[in-house]
């Protein structure tokens, strides 16, 4: 199925591993050239590197989203090397806190919302002009399923990402006689993370499907929702879970 973006420049943050690395592997076999973006400059580079051995077009940044001028500059320096972002994947997140409410450092709440929602708003601002410009845009912005539904010692976490869904949804307002959408994934349990044990065995039980996910599988999605295919397709949040979200027994 052809998706109608290849051509298109993609930005991915987050992208030197794990879910981001995937997307911009997904983005780019789809013909997109993509700007790889990660704190880690070695890993963005690497991702880039993986996507020109397979014929793509990709460099890699290094960048802090939540540092707005240095930001502002490598996504300048990105429009004028790659091309002027047409799509934007707003995967760049902070998960690794854990603690109940009685026990979350001021900090620990502060990195979250710093990080997960604040960060995503500061991309998405540069970004979002030019497609407006241009009246045509994708922007995908990670949320989780514990943004949805909450999660037990995950206050901060799932705040922040309950927040990224009623800015990626106001976004959508904004944008949507631009022809620049704007969606969320909403990921369950993906592939095997340490971080979450003892509890992760337990987690993937309440899956329907009695499996984690893959990065691939949401990559997918997000190659979706950023094709001509899901044209028609705004403010919606799609949960990529496995059934996590349904009652089971």
């Amino acid at each position: 199925m052809d998706l109608g973006i290849a051509g298109k420049t993609a930005l991915v943050t987050g992208a030197a591993r794990s879910l981001g690395k995937q997307d911009a592997l997904t983005l780019a076999a789809e013909g997109c050239r993509v700007v790889v973006l990660d704190l880690n400059a070695e890993g963005a580079a690497e991702t880039a590197q993986e996507i020109t051995a397979a014929g793509g077009t990709a460099r890699g940044y290094a960048a802090d989203i939540t540092d707005r001028p240095a930001l502002a500059e490598v996504l300048e320096r990105a429009g004028r090397e790659v091309g002027p972002i047409d799509i934007c994947v707003n995967n760049a997140g902070w998960i690794y806190t854990m603690g109940q409410l009685k026990d979350t450092a001021d900090d620990d709440w502060d990195l979250n919302l710093r990080i997960n929602l604040t960060g995503t708003f500061n991309v998405t601002k540069l970004v979002f002009p030019g497609m407006r410009e241009r009246r045509w845009g994708r922007i995908v912005c990670m949320a989780s399923i514990a943004g949805l539904m909450g999660g037990f010692g995950q206050t901060a976490y799932a705040t922040s990402k309950m927040g990224v869904i009623g800015f990626a949804r106001s976004v959508a307002l904004e944008g949507a006689r631009y022809n620049v959408t704007s969606n969320v994934i909403a990921p369950g349990i993906v592939g095997p993370n340490a971080n979450m044990s003892p509890l992760y065995d337990r987690m993937v039980k309440r899956v329907a499907m009695q499996r984690e996910g893959q990065p691939e599988d949401i990559a997918s999605a997000i190659a979706f929702l950023c094709s001509e295919r899901a044209r028609y397709i705004t403010g919606a949040v799609l949960t990529v879970t496995g059934g996590m979200d349904l009652f089971t027994f």
